[in-house]
């Protein structure tokens, strides 16, 4: 693919723009092994990682969230006002929005130059890449690809009138500056997490600079092909360049429209019953309480949704490889274009049933690739209305069978902000109940996610949600959790609130479900 770096000219005004040439790259830049990639990329929706948190830092984000609007909008009231009777498990709630999303593509530059920081503090200045047509469509034709089989377009004319999405193939932080190749490297901001794409009209940043800071600091290569896992072809570094930035635009702008789209970073682990991601990030004590389960998810590395925090993916990770969406974050993308949201009160007395998500299998390779992913799931809409209840959800499962719950309250509110936790217990015959599973807060965030709790018996289950009178947010040295309270502190109400529950179980084997997309 050709592309505008083939032109001396531009070559030439990119390199005299430039305060060093390849002769005087800084010590600090050959010596580099691993530039820092920034991946907060969770927007409004913050996903950060609570264990670097000082104390302060986390009573802050506890009082501005107490400081908030607390009304609760779930529950009987909210669903009588709603208009829809729930009968049975019905549709009590209708969330989903089965229009097509269109998503507009805006490659166009508002900078002609951009800076960056490679040595020191001072921002060097370097010449904006302008992507040629064929870039262009290259990038559209790849997550054309990676959203196959859902109700998403992708144009590159901004829509005249109704509802869109953008991603903006530019960085746009309010200091523009998107490399420091010692604070960090950002490769995209969607505007928020949001669960079941409520909006429509939100919007996210790609960038794709890195590889032209790069190509400028060294016009032989050697820095673009090293961090890029790509080589440079007969000496074509321009060629090299643009499969670059295709590459990782094309990754990035999935995964950023995947955050507006309501994806966690979390959705990129593994097949559902490996566990965590087998690179050792995140690790086990990451979670609260520390994880036990299976540590074999080699997967994950594959999915769009992964991060360098979340399974400890790399550089080359989004440019030598192409990737795309894991079996969890089917389910979101499925759920999103559906509404079915089950309310509390229609299952309240009632076993919950996990009902067929009909959605396509976008797996590459991996265990359930060849397959036809057998989905059920339970999406509940809840609400903890006062200290100390405890919502129950009853379901039968059969022996062999994992199940993962994720909670959404605090670090994607769905309503009055709550802080939940999830616990997963067997009804034994004598009626007694034994734990299986449980967590409190995962690895970035305060919200729950229950990873892959192994079902050992046929019989009834219970999962239950509560909001518990503390947080956590690390481990002492001796292996004691840091606790904090939550009325003590002035943050009781975050003890009661609106969430969702989304509990499910994959199969990839059955044959039951829907073949593997183009």
């Amino acid at each position: 693919m050709k592309s505008n770096w083939n032109k001396p000219l531009v070559l030439a005004a990119m390199f005299a723009a430039s305060p060093l040439m390849a002769n005087s790259v800084p010590e600090s830049v050959l010596n580099l092994e691993k530039l820092p990639v920034i991946t907060n990329d969770c927007g409004d929706s913050k996903c950060d990682d609570r264990r670097a948190m000082t104390t302060e830092q986390f009573a802050s984000i506890l009082a501005d969230a107490s400081a908030g609007d607390h009304g609760v909008t779930t529950g009987s009231s909210a669903n009588a006002d709603s208009g829809k009777v729930a009968k049975d498990q019905g549709l009590a709630i209708g969330q989903g929005n089965n229009d097509t999303q269109v998503v507009y593509l805006n490659f166009e530059q508002r900078f002609a130059t951009f800076p960056a920081v490679v040595s020191g503090n001072t921002p060097w200045t370097f010449v904006s890449y302008q992507y040629s047509q064929q870039e262009r469509d290259a990038i559209q034709t790849n997550l054309e690809a990676d959203y196959e089989g859902f109700n998403i377009s992708f144009t590159q004319t901004m829509p005249v009138a109704g509802d869109f999405s953008t991603l903006n193939f530019e960085c746009q932080l309010d200091d523009r500056l998107c490399i420091n190749f010692g604070g960090g490297i950002l490769f995209g901001l969607a505007q928020a997490i949001d669960i079941n794409n409520v909006n429509r009209n939100d919007s996210a940043f790609v960038d794709a600079s890195l590889w032209t800071v790069l190509a400028q600091l060294d016009p032989t290569g050697g820095l673009l092909s090293n961090f890029s896992g790509l080589p440079v072809e007969n000496g074509d570094v321009a060629a090299t360049l643009s499969k670059a930035i295709v590459a990782q635009a094309s990754n990035t702008g999935a995964h950023e429209l995947g955050h507006n789209l309501g994806l966690r970073h979390h959705d990129s682990f593994g097949s559902p019953g490996s566990g965590l991601p087998s690179t050792g990030v995140p690790n086990a004590d990451a979670f609260f309480p520390v994880f036990d389960g299976l540590q074999e998810g080699d997967e994950a590395i594959l999915h769009t949704m992964a991060s360098g925090a979340s399974v400890g993916s790399g550089l080359t990770d989004s440019t030598a490889r192409d990737r795309f969406f894991s079996e969890r974050s089917v389910i979101k993308l499925a759920a999103a274009e559906r509404g079915r949201v089950i309310s509390e009160d229609s299952v309240r007395g009632k076993k919950v049933q996990l009902r067929k998500v009909v959605a396509p299998n976008t797996l590459i390779e991996g265990d359930n690739a060849d397959g036809q992913l057998d989905i059920r799931e339970a999406l509940l809409r809840g609400v903890i209305s006062e200290f100390n209840e405890v919502d129950q959800y009853r379901f039968t499962a059969k022996a062999g069978e994992v199940l993962s719950a994720e909670f959404n309250g605090f670090d994607v509110a769905v309503g009055s902000p709550v802080i939940g936790a999830i616990q997963l217990f067997y009804i034994n015959a004598d009626g007694t109940r034994s734990l299986v599973a449980q967590n409190f807060q995962n690895f970035e965030g305060f919200d729950a996610f229950l990873i892959d709790a192994p079902l050992n018996n046929n019989g009834d289950y219970v999962l239950e949600v509560s909001a518990p009178n503390f947080v956590s947010f690390g481990y002492n040295p001796d292996s004691s959790p840091i606790l904090f309270p939550l009325e003590e502190t002035g943050n009781g109400v975050l003890r009661v609130g609106d969430y969702q529950l989304s509990m499910y179980i994959v199969d990839g084997k059955s044959g039951n479900g829907v073949k593997r997309v183009p």
